[in-house]
This record gives structure tokens, C-alpha cells and sequence, in this order.
């Protein structure tokens, strides 16, 4: 049995009680994904600079049948990196088992515009000794391996919808529709806005040049929503997501400097408005006026498929086909 882990962490404390393991080290909540491994894998490497998870990928395209078990923690990530492990065990007719993490007090998804901060678990607590593990039917492993296929599809409608009419399937489900949806830009009555985590991340600008790591510290410090969705896309985000506004539009909105000597991402950098340009954080003229983001299988601020999220009364936020929006 091959015993896979879902991040460094977690990967490491199954070591000291399991073997032979491989980790899946990539958070695939952010960038792009494909269904296709070869694909996927070129797609990840293009993203990061370096390819991720390579150990698992190589014996995930072996195709090789063989009993797989999962250590799966109750994140979104883990729950996305389940469904590609299944999609690969349903190919080659593997058995899966599960381990399946609880965690005490999991944040519940309310019907606010953002999200509970993601679960953080004390790995070497859990793994004391080895968790019973759960085999999985084939029909489980089909469910979580078409979760997959509607990540990586060029329309992101079809797993929306999935995720916000099938939250009572599993716990993770409405975080992971709420999070998908809130990388898109949102029309309402208003008119057409910014995504929730574009909008979370420029409020944090000024007129004063800043660094993502002093935006970073200021959103824990005063416990901000920022600080809750960097919790499910990591703190480097934030500094990725803020050049690429630079980067855009010829720097119209957003000013960047270099920071001359930083040895860290977050310190690269320093970021400010351009006079006037805040004024994107009431409306979006249109979505060319916003860098593009790519989520799973599809781009948000698409001009040629534009995607919106929607959010009902009494109802989570989900993605509308353009010609809904």
C-alpha cells in the first residue's frame, strides 16, 4: 500500500508511523489545473516556477493498479488533492482507503460574504499512531474523481453549482463553493464588482507605499476577512496577486517598487494607488480592467467567458453562466 499525505507537514508526521509515503505538496486552490496529467503537471510547473508533488505525480502517471491510502485533513486543499488521487485510482481500478482527520470545532460557513479562517491541525498529535482507515467504494471514488473533473473544466458553473446544493455531503464542500466563487467578479444590483478577494486585498492599499508582508501582518493583527481567505491560499498570494495588479494595465492602477536586497517574496515589492484609482473598488468598468486569475479550469475577468458570482437571499455565493450575468 502506497500511503499519501496531503502537505509537508502532514507528510512528515505519517513518516514516523507508515511507509513508503508520498506527499502531495501543492496547493491546488490557486493557479491553474487540468484534467490531463501530463497537462497538469506542465500547467503547475509554469504557475510555481518548479514542479510540485513530482514524487506523486510520477506514480500517479505510472498507472500502475495498486492500493492507495489517503491522509486526508479537513481542509479545501486536502479535499481538491483527494478528488485528483481519486481520479487516478478510478483509472487504474486502485483500491483507496481514507484517513480521515477530524478536527475539533470545524468552522461552519454561514451565509456572511466570507469565509471561517481554514483548519490548522497539530499533525504529530493526530498521528501518535497510525488512524484506522476507511476503504472507499467505487462509487465514492467516481463522486470524488467528477468533483475533480468539474474543477478543471473551462466552465466553472457546473462545480459551482455542485458545491452549493451538495454542502450536506460533505463538511468541506460549502467552503470550498464559497472560496471558488469568491475568486470572481461579482455582479448585483449595482452593477459589476470586483471578486471578494480582489476587493479584500486592494482595500488594504493607500496613497503610502506598503509591503505585502506589512499588508499580511496588519490583516492578522486586526483579525480582518483578508486574513481568513489567506488562510486557504497562502500568505505569498497576496504578493503574487498585487504585482500582477501592477503588472496590469500599464501600472494605471496600481504602482509598484522594487525593493533592492529582499530575500523574500513579500518584501520584493512595495505597492500604492495611483491617484484616483481606488475608485475600481466601487465599480468595475469591465473585466479587462482587471488582471486575469485562472481557478482550476477556468479564468476569472475573462472578457471572452464572463463568469460572475451571484449571491441569493438565504443562499451561498455561486458562479452564472455569462448570459445569466
Amino acid at each position: 500500500m502506497i500511503y499519501i499525505a496531503i502537505g509537508q507537514l502532514a507528510g512528515t508526521a505519517l513518516k514516523k508511523v507508515a511507509s513508503p509515503v508520498l506527499v502531495a505538496n501543492d496547493n491546488l486552490l490557486v493557479g491553474p489545473s487540468c484534467r490531463v496529467w501530463t497537462r497538469h503537471r506542465s500547467a503547475r510547473k509554469r504557475y510555481w516556477g518548479s514542479a510540485p508533488s513530482r514524487r506523486l505525480d510520477e506514480h500517479l502517471r505510472s498507472r500502475e493498479k495498486q492500493a492507495l491510502c489517503v491522509l486526508f485533513p479537513p481542509t479545501c486543499n486536502g479535499l481538491l488533492s483527494l478528488c485528483r488521487i481519486s481520479q487516478s485510482a478510478l483509472e487504474t481500478d486502485s483500491d483507496l482507503h481514507v484517513i480521515e482527520l477530524d478536527a475539533e470545532g470545524t468552522p461552519v460557513v454561514s451565509h456572511e460574504v466570507d469565509l471561517p479562517r481554514e483548519t490548522c491541525l497539530d499533525f504529530d498529535g493526530a498521528l501518535q499512531s497510525l488512524p484506522a482507515a476507511t476503504r472507499w467504494s467505487r462509487l465514492q471514488t467516481a463522486l470524488a474523481a467528477g468533483l475533480w473533473r468539474l474543477w478543471c473544466g473551462r466552465s466553472p458553473v457546473a462545480f459551482s453549482r455542485f458545491c452549493s446544493s451538495s454542502a450536506a455531503l460533505h463538511s468541506q464542500l460549502a467552503s470550498l463553493g464559497r472560496y471558488h466563487a469568491g475568486l470572481f467578479p461579482r455582479i448585483t444590483q449595482r452593477g459589476l464588482l470586483l471578486s471578494r478577494l480582489d476587493e479584500l486585498i486592494l482595500r488594504q492599499l493607500t496613497h503610502e507605499w506598503t509591503t505585502p508582508a506589512r499588508l499580511f501582518a496588519s490583516a492578522v493583527r486586526t483579525s480582518s476577512p483578508l486574513a481568513a481567505w489567506l488562510t486557504y491560499t497562502g500568505d505569498l498570494y497576496l504578493a503574487s496577486r498585487l504585482l500582477a495588479w501592477a503588472n496590469h494595465a500599464g501600472g494605471s492602477l496600481v504602482e509598484k517598487q522594487e525593493q533592492a536586497g529582499a530575500r523574500s517574496e513579500m518584501l520584493a515589492w512595495s505597492f500604492r494607488w495611483r491617484p484616483g484609482a481606488e475608485a475600481i473598488l466601487d465599480t468595475l468598468p469591465e473585466l479587462e480592467s482587471a488582471p486575469p486569475e485562472w481557478i482550476g479550469g477556468a479564468v476569472a475577468y475573462d472578457s471572452r467567458h464572463p463568469w460572475c458570482s451571484r449571491a441569493e437571499a438565504k443562499a451561498n455565493t455561486y458562479v452564472v453562466r455569462p448570459v445569466t450575468a
